[in-house]
């Protein structure tokens, strides 16, 4: 599971971002299943900004859709609920969640493990930028991370660049009628659920070659 690999481009600018060159990565590894548990069809794209930050573009076909948490940091994944985990600074164990649900509100946090995780919002005044989206019969969003907000919350001089990442990107709706958990790359361990940095697969970021 270590070595699942998504090869992600590594824009010039914001300016020179190109949504087709972006590959598609299935969100089709469900965990946990019981009757009555869905499937919805979902998929992520993940780019970079040089020096500017990093992107997910996550979406579903998730239907009927669950969304009542209307504050930050709230529970959103009882809702319909789209999640990036990501470990950007290579050697360090730290990783962000950001959870998301249809009507663009998010859970942010950070930390090494499960347990004891911090909210974003308590460690600096910087934020995820997330704009959710519905159309053509999918809902999803998409998650901005600034260079600057990585910065703060690792303390060091970040600046999005080439290399290789560590993360993972979710499906989920604990509260729905119909619950499901999928990953990109696969989770082993029901106790940890998806705060499973071990099970976490690498991201090669990698300068855009048109």
């Amino acid at each position: 599971m270590k070595d699942l690999v998504y090869s992600a481009p590594l824009f010039a600018d914001r300016g020179s971002v190109r949504m087709d060159a972006v590959p598609c990565a299935a969100i089709d590894r469900f965990h946990w299943e019981q009757p009555g548990f869905a499937r919805p069809r979902s998929a992520a794209q993940f780019y970079g900004v040089a020096g500017v930050g990093l992107c997910a573009r996550l979406q579903s076909d998730e239907s009927p859709l669950r969304c009542e948490v209307a504050q930050r940091d709230g529970p959103v994944w009882t809702d319909s609920c789209l999640e990036l985990f990501l470990a950007p600074v290579p050697g360090d164990p730290r990783y962000i969640n950001v959870e998301v649900n249809p009507a663009g509100v998010f859970l942010s946090q950070f930390g090494a493990v499960r347990e004891g995780r911090v909210f974003l919002a308590a460690l600096t005044a910087l934020a995820p930028e997330v704009k959710a989206f519905r159309a053509d019969g999918v809902w999803g969003c998409e998650i901005f991370l600034p260079d600057a907000l990585i910065a703060a919350l690792f303390a060091t001089d970040y600046h999005t660049a080439a290399g290789t990442l560590r993360g993972n990107i979710y499906k989920c709706a604990d509260g729905s009628a119909a619950p499901h958990y999928g990953a990109c790359f696969p989770v082993d361990d029901a106790a940890l659920g998806f705060h499973n940095p071990a099970c976490f697969g690498r991201i090669e970021l990698r300068p855009f070659q048109p």
